[in-house]
Formats: C-alpha cells, sequence, structure tokens
C-alpha cells in the first residue's frame, strides 16, 4: 500500500484558486470527470453484465491497482465486494482456472494470459 497526503481546502478558497488558476481548474475537473467514470463504470458493470463478466472486471481492476497478476485476497472477500456468495465466486474461479485463466491456489489468485495491467 502506498502512503500519501490530503489537503483540505476551503471552499471559497476553492473559488479564487479555480478562476486564478486555469491548471488547478482543470485539474479538478479531470478528477470529477475520472471519478464519474469509474462510476458510471461499475454502475454498467453491476447492471448489465452477468456474474462471470463482473468477476474478470473485478479481477482486472484489483491486477490494475496492485499493478500485480497475483492476487493476494480470500474468494469470501471477493463475493463481499461483488455482492454475491462465496460459492458463486470459488466456481466461476474454477471455471477460469479451467479455461487457464488463473492459476488457484489458498489466498492468492494468479492471473494467467492476457490480462489489462
Amino acid at each position: 500500500m502506498t502512503s500519501g497526503k490530503a489537503i483540505m481546502v476551503p471552499i471559497d478558497k476553492m473559488d479564487v484558486l479555480m478562476t486564478e488558476f486555469k491548471s488547478w481548474y482543470y485539474f479538478v475537473l479531470e478528477t470529477y470527470r475520472s471519478r464519474f467514470e469509474e462510476i458510471l463504470t461499475v454502475v454498467d458493470a453491476i447492471a448489465f453484465k452477468a456474474m462471470d463478466e463482473r468477476l474478470e472486471f473485478y479481477l482486472n481492476r484489483q491486477s490494475q491497482t496492485l499493478n500485480s497478476k497475483t492476487l493476494t485476497t480470500a474468494h469470501q472477500e471477493i463475493a463481499n465486494d461483488l455482492s454475491t456468495s462465496r460459492e458463486v465466486v470459488s466456481r466461476l474461479l474454477k471455471k477460469m482456472e479451467q479455461k487457464g485463466k488463473v492459476a488457484l491456489q489458498r489466498h492468492h489468485i494468479e492471473l494467467i494470459g492476457n490480462w489489462n495491467l
């Protein structure tokens, strides 16, 4: 995990920064756009994709976030994140393993092949 710092900018100062500094204005707009795009992607996955597609999306997102093809997680944790049962996640991961997409170990999932890192 990476440490970071957060700053709080009072709203009256934000108005000044937004009008006086175009780079700040564009940074704020890009940040909002990026977060909104992420929300739309998640809503799309939940509303319109089958659980197997949602699981692949989830694994790919985790892999990108961690910048690793090895995910250290339990099936129950994935199930909680996807709002489904552990049995469903285990069954789908087993199918993915049979297709050669993942290698399963206790608390580890190794992504095999072409995943978007």
